[in-house]
């Protein structure tokens, strides 16, 4: 573990991209052998058109809005997800160019709407369209379960991007994968200016020595 100024940083700029890059990749690998071996090609609807790349884009405004409403809620599940993301990814991000976000949050966009919509969706949705939504997004929530809530809430917006799939006759995976990525640039740049802020803020602040973050939160709202 590194200490740089009073931030605590646990991997280099080098050691989270190629983490972050690894666990993404895994994830992609994943969906391809399973898909071999159940003989479903997990891109088998991932196909390119600019019109469903536009409808991806568009798709993201209903997810940025929640995004925004989070960042607003006082909510004790909502505000531990903050502080948690803050803490953790705001100085690795904070590192990042505006490439290294993009790729970041390409990757995440697409290997995990492979493995998630592409595959165990369309795997299951032949013999049960509602089980297929239901396991899908179960897993896609404890993929992402930092914490209890935050599961919850990466389920129900799993649900949304499965929507995007279920109601398009000639579903292309390109949609969801589109507002995914869209939606995690946009979200790793509010977790920058959230750990810059908070740092200006309470310039003395290490988040390993306060455990009481979340119920400073008011405070760092106020001008």
């Amino acid at each position: 573990m590194k200490r740089s100024g009073n931030e605590t940083i646990t991997l280099t700029h080098a050691q989270f991209l190629i983490s972050a890059g690894a666990f993404e990749g895994m994830l992609l690998a994943v969906a391809f052998l399973l898909g071999w071996g159940l003989s479903c090609h997990p891109t088998a609807h991932l196909h390119w058109d600019k019109t469903d790349l536009m409808m991806g884009l568009l798709a993201t405004i209903p997810m940025l809005l929640l995004l925004a409403v989070c960042f607003v809620s006082t909510s004790k599940g909502i505000v531990a997800i903050r502080v948690f993301l803050r803490e953790t990814l705001g100085p690795l991000l904070n590192r990042c160019n505006l490439l290294d976000l993009f790729l970041l949050a390409l990757l995440a966009g697409l290997c995990e709407e492979v493995l998630f919509r592409g595959l165990l969706y369309f795997l299951i949705h032949p013999w049960n369209p509602t089980l297929a939504v239901i396991v899908s997004n179960l897993l896609f929530g404890f993929a992402h379960a930092v914490t209890p809530f935050y599961a919850m809430l990466a389920a129900f917006m799993g649900l949304y991007l499965t929507a995007l799939l279920a109601v398009d006759p000639t579903p292309n995976l390109l949609i969801p994968i589109t507002a995914h990525t869209a939606y995690d640039f946009v979200a790793f740049l509010v977790v920058i200016w959230d750990w810059r802020r908070w740092k200006r803020l309470n310039p003395q602040y290490s988040p390993s020595a306060d455990a009481s973050a979340e119920d400073e939160e008011t405070d760092a709202n106020k001008p």
